[in-house]
């Protein structure tokens, strides 16, 4: 019986789980309450491509700050959606006052344009931090003052790198079920302890819309020149600090940031459809994760339908419904998301057999690009 063979995998992933889960209590950023004279200075570096209609809303939570940082730069990395228009309109050019804006240099042979733009502002940044924000997410009025906070808190650590989940926020039901395969994939496989202190690549792991370097650290390792190529720049910018022997914090940034990346199903899925094979390794290594997805969570259920329920499916059943729920529910998702995991599972398998498509074909598309992948 399938169902039978399966649970102790389940049961392995439930550990993992609890494990995280109380290791994510100690990793909440709350929203900082009274001065804030004492905090560092940030640097504030944004990188936009075609994010027009959400540029007002950025800048207004981005004004609204109680902390005012060293300086905000937004990169207008090429747009071609009117974003560098609404910037000249509503925005001073570098280097002109605490928040401005500049259009990045053509972007070289072999640069991913995210990792170009970044690199850019980490060039005129002058901060004792540099935070990387992308420009669709959503600012509490204490986000940047929380961070700074957090950022005081961790210490003197010359060499390290944090990162903050933010809330996931989905227009729909099918682009919350695929968003939530992200934490589903991290939180039950991956002992977050590990991955902030273990030195194993295996182990790395970020969320590239937010990132923040001590200036220093990152001056001397050049993380986005190390990994200028890189589709999935977060996961290898983990390894660039692991490598170095840094230290990587890992934040519950729920109560900061929201995000919601996409307006449609099919733009959500040509997003996931960009990154599935990268964070699988390789094409061979995507494959194997889909096979290990339909033997685990699928054939199950479809024997169920084909021999008839018994107390193994049940059990089945139930225990997928929490890793999904409390995975999903750790990035800011609906708890009642895991009665539907199967759902989430199968868009998933779509996703993933169309990202191994495109890297067979050797290129990926997003935002008007084409990036070659081997």
């Amino acid at each position: 019986m399938i169902a039978q063979w399966v649970m102790p995998i389940l049961l392995v992933q439930c550990v993992i789980l609890l494990a995280n889960l109380w290791h994510w209590k100690r990793r909440r950023v709350l929203p900082i309450a009274g001065s804030t004279h004492h905090l560092p200075k940030l640097s504030v570096l944004i990188p936009v491509r075609n994010e027009r209609h959400r540029l007002p809303r950025l800048v207004c939570s981005l004004r609204q700050q109680q902390y005012t940082p060293l300086q905000i730069i937004l990169c207008d990395d090429g747009s071609d959606d009117g974003s560098t228009e609404w910037l000249r309109d509503n925005l001073p050019m570098y280097p002109e006052g605490q928040m401005c804006w500049f259009t990045a240099p053509p972007k070289p042979d072999g640069w991913v344009g995210k990792n170009w733009a970044c690199y850019q502002l980490a060039v005129r940044a002058e901060g004792d931090w540099l935070l990387f924000l992308d420009a669709d997410l959503l600012l509490h009025e204490k986000s940047l003052a929380s961070i700074a906070q957090t950022i005081a808190d961790i210490g003197e650590n010359p060499s390290c790198m944090l990162t903050a989940i933010p809330a996931l926020r989905a227009r729909n039901l099918p682009i919350g079920l695929l968003k939530a395969m992200v934490p589903f994939s991290v939180f039950t496989l991956l002992p977050l302890h590990f991955a902030e202190r273990h030195p194993h690549p295996a182990f790395a792991f970020a969320n590239g819309q937010v990132v923040a370097f001590p200036q220093a650290y990152y001056l001397q390792i050049q993380p986005h020149q190390q990994v200028h190529s890189a589709i999935l720049e977060d996961v290898q910018l983990a390894r660039v600090v692991k490598a170095t022997k840094g230290r990587v914090w890992i934040m519950d940034g729920r109560r900061l940031f929201e995000v919601s990346m996409y307006d449609s199903f099919a733009q959500a899925v040509d997003g996931f459809s960009k990154n599935a094979v990268a964070i699988c390794g390789s094409v061979s290594g995507a494959i194997a994760v889909s096979i290990a997805l339909a033997a685990v969570y699928l054939l199950p259920l479809a024997e169920a339908l084909l021999t008839g329920v018994t107390v193994w499916h049940i059990a089945h059943y139930t225990l997928g419904s929490v890793l999904f729920s409390l995975s999903g529910w750790m990035a800011g998702l609906p708890l009642w998301y895991g009665l539907l995991f199967p759902i989430g599972v199968c868009i998933g398998e779509g996703v993933l057999w169309r990202s191994i498509g495109w890297y067979q074909r050797g290129e990926v598309r997003w935002k008007g690009r084409t990036y070659r992948v081997c």
